[in-house]
């Protein structure tokens, strides 16, 4: 499952980790070797394929990553049980899965370990339990195209997708169109407005998400995933939304390492787009 938006995330956070091992000179963060970055979630009931290996990079390169690992050997443990991921195709640092005897339950505790270039990473994570009372405020969202793509975005239309949050936690949401073939909601300028079969917003600390009219670009049956995210990823979170004049040090669980390893609990609403 990719994540544009967690990635950004984990980027500013290993921007900002640099800058305080170069401001503090006993900070536990300066390395007597280069670190290993880890992204690595799990999803309840989903399989394994989210976890990312790179390294820290110079900020005065002009990127928002360090280059990928490919060859590290990482391990996920549950109970008594080991499971050896393997890298995914391409160079991209990505790990994952193979078998299908590894179940990602609410509840369940993982261990990560990764061995790399003679160094040991390690972290622990839990999977959240899932949002509670997942609504939506109508099972169709009825899009009137007349006034064309600019008229759109002055179109207050919307349908609104709530949970409880007594506690204040942090959630996301994913929406995806779930249909084989994909019908434009406009077709007549083209991919001017730009088109995507899914989206997902940025974590938040609220009971609810407004899905207005440019987040669909398709018509048809949708699922909205909401997800619930483990205090790990939350902590994270929330230090890169730290007002820059008063930055604490960023939250990380990886030991001997930066990032953070963060388990996910969903449930799904659904919806379908049509036009007037």
């Amino acid at each position: 499952m990719g994540d544009n938006m967690m990635k950004s995330t984990l980027y500013w956070f290993i921007s900002a980790a640099v800058i305080f091992a170069a401001c503090e000179s006993e900070s536990p963060l300066i390395p007597s070797s280069e670190l290993i970055v880890v992204r690595a979630y799990l999803y309840s009931g989903e399989p394994v394929t989210d976890v990312q290996l790179s390294y820290t990079y110079d900020l005065g390169i002009d990127t928002t990553s360090g280059p990928p690992i490919n060859d590290a050997r990482v391990v996920l443990a549950k109970d008594e049980h080991i499971y050896e991921l393997v890298p995914s195709a391409g160079d991209s640092g990505y790990y994952h899965y193979p078998g299908s005897d590894l179940s990602v339950e609410v509840g369940d505790i993982f261990r990560i370990s990764i061995e790399y270039d003679e160094q040991t990473i390690t972290a622990t994570t839990i999977i959240p339990p899932p949002p509670e009372n997942v609504t939506i405020s109508s099972n169709e969202f009825v899009i009137d195209t007349e006034s064309g793509p600019f008229g759109a975005r002055n179109d207050t239309s919307a349908i609104t997708v709530t949970w409880l949050n007594p506690d204040g936690s942090f959630y996301f949401i994913l929406v995806e169109n779930l249909e084989a073939t994909l019908t434009p909601v406009d077709d007549r300028f083209g991919d001017f407005l730009g088109r995507f079969r899914s989206f997902r917003s940025s974590p938040r600390d609220s009971d609810n998400y407004v899905i207005r009219r440019l987040d669909v670009t398709y018509l048809g049956e949708h699922e909205v995933r909401v997800y619930k995210v483990n205090q790990e990823y939350a902590d994270l979170f929330e230090f890169g939304q730290q007002d820059s004049r008063n930055l604490n040090e960023p939250a990380s669980n990886i030991e001997n390492g930066l990032g953070v390893f963060a388990g996910f609990s969903r449930d799904v609403a659904h919806f379908a787009v049509r036009t007037k």
